[in-house]
């Protein structure tokens, strides 16, 4: 998300959690790009900057993006439920500030093993289809 002030440099917060639905208590992180946009060349370039990272509205920490716009933030997963996470730069003299929202799950682990093993058996399953499928497409060009 960026901001819209015309007379600043906009900025960009790409982010994505390492596990969008993890265990309540487990460590889990997430990783992004802090990015400005270079009017000149119209491009999105690297920004180094303090993004500030919020649950439920509650501030949890900083962390720093590096001179490739790159940044992590590990963190504990919340009590069980959806929770929203807000990563917020604040800005740096004519660069706007930014903002990027996510949502996470967190599940016991019953839930979690559950979801597993169902997405096991759904992988399995399709392989099986492949393979129904891949075995069909030989026995038909055999047979004619």
């Amino acid at each position: 998300m960026f901001s819209t002030n015309s007379s600043s440099i906009k900025t960009r917060i790409s982010a994505h959690l390492s596990d969008a639905a993890p265990i309540e208590g487990e460590m889990t992180s997430l990783e992004g790009w802090l990015t400005f946009y270079d009017e000149e060349k119209k491009i999105w370039k690297p920004l180094k900057g303090k993004i500030s990272v919020f649950l439920n509205g509650i501030k949890v920490g900083e962390c720093e993006s590096n001179e490739l716009g790159a940044f992590s933030f590990s963190f504990k997963a919340p009590s069980i439920g959806k929770h929203k996470i807000d990563l917020k730069y604040s800005g740096y003299e004519n660069y706007e500030s930014s903002h990027r929202s996510l949502e996470i799950q967190t599940l016991s682990g019953i839930e979690k093993r559950r979801i597993l093993k169902i997405a096991k058996v759904a992988l399995f399953l399709i392989f099986i289809l492949i393979i129904i499928s891949l075995i069909t497409i030989y026995l038909i060009k055999i047979l004619y």
